[in-house]
């Protein structure tokens, strides 16, 4: 039996006004946020911002796969320094720079948590590419980096790799690749607190790599070749919902599409086109039209709404 929800007239209106109100604005004005993403230059990779239609372009520091945190005032990236790969953290103007770790393995793809207390990211310390949690945040506010160390995968016996993770909305779940049953990378889910309950998504014989969330957590983004030969890296766009059915492809291209990020109000993807020359960044609708190329560069990432500072 269903329960009964009584709410006042007066109070439901007011939550109706206030719905209406957030969705009409998060709907309608993307002005307030950005896309970070690598730029490649000769021998280095750079992390750039730019605003959603492309403009004001802004190169900050040498880096990969740049991360927003959940209120857009930081973002996390890789970047190798004196020959090893780490994590670090910057504010979104590429200031105050600050080395999170600095473990001899490889670490690589930062994902912050929604709250913004905890990074997930790929690590090689165990003997193969697996995601680690850790907190950001301890104590008062202070950054306490190395708290609460978790590995949320674990190798097989065969040393299959998991990467590439991407931290729901809502917290509750890692969307990831793991190629543990062939050699074929599949889209899988796993608790993000501690790694249980782990679901594999797609069952093809492609390659189906880099999952993205869209803002409600509902569906899941990622690049796969599945609509060719069997893993002929011509990678196009798909969205599924979060247990794997309703299945679409958004791009048809001859290329490499791939690393999806999805707008804050969910009406736009930002993927990258990429060729043996070159690379692009590409903004579509949801339903897959109106491409839109906005300059050279790879791994879009999409911030939130900004919030201005107090």
């Amino acid at each position: 039996m269903k329960k009964r929800i009584i709410v006042s007239s007066g109070l439901f209106f007011l939550v109706l006004s206030i719905f209406l109100l957030g969705s009409l604005v998060s709907k309608s004005d993307l002005s307030n946020t950005k896309i970070a993403y690598t730029l490649h230059e000769k021998d280095d990779s750079i992390i750039c911002v730019m605003d959603h239609d492309g403009s004001h372009k802004t190169k900050l520091t040498k880096g990969a796969s740049p991360c927003w945190s959940p209120d857009g005032l930081k973002i996390a990236f890789a970047a190798e320094k004196n020959g090893n790969w780490d994590i670090f953290c910057m504010n979104a103007d590429g200031t105050d720079i600050t080395r999170l770790t600095t473990h001899p393995a490889e670490d690589v793809y930062p994902s912050w948590s929604p709250d913004g207390s905890m990074i997930a990211f790929n690590s090689e310390r165990s003997g193969s590419s697996q995601i680690w949690r850790t907190n950001v945040t301890g104590g008062e506010g202070k950054e306490t980096w190395g708290y609460n160390l978790t590995l949320l995968t674990k190798d097989t016996p065969h040393k299959r790799v998991n990467n590439f993770h991407s931290w729901s909305p809502n917290g509750l779940w890692l969307a990831f690749e793991a190629d543990r049953d062939r050699d074929d990378p599949e889209i899988y889910l796993a608790n993000a607190v501690d790694g249980s309950n782990q679901q594999r998504l797609t069952f093809t014989r492609a390659l189906d790599e880099v999952p993205s969330w869209s803002p409600d957590s509902k569906q899941i983004l990622f690049s796969s070749d599945m609509h060719g030969e069997p893993q002929s890296r011509n990678y196009d766009i798909y969205i599924m919902n979060i247990d794997g059915s309703n299945l679409r492809r958004l791009t048809k291209t001859d290329e490499a599409a791939s690393n999806p990020s999805m707008s804050p109000d969910g009406s736009k993807i930002a993927f990258d086109l990429s060729t043996e020359e070159k690379s692009e960044i590409y903004v579509i609708d949801k339903d897959g039209s109106n491409p839109v190329c906005l300059g050279k560069g790879s791994d879009p990432a999409w911030s939130p709404f900004i919030k201005t500072k107090s």
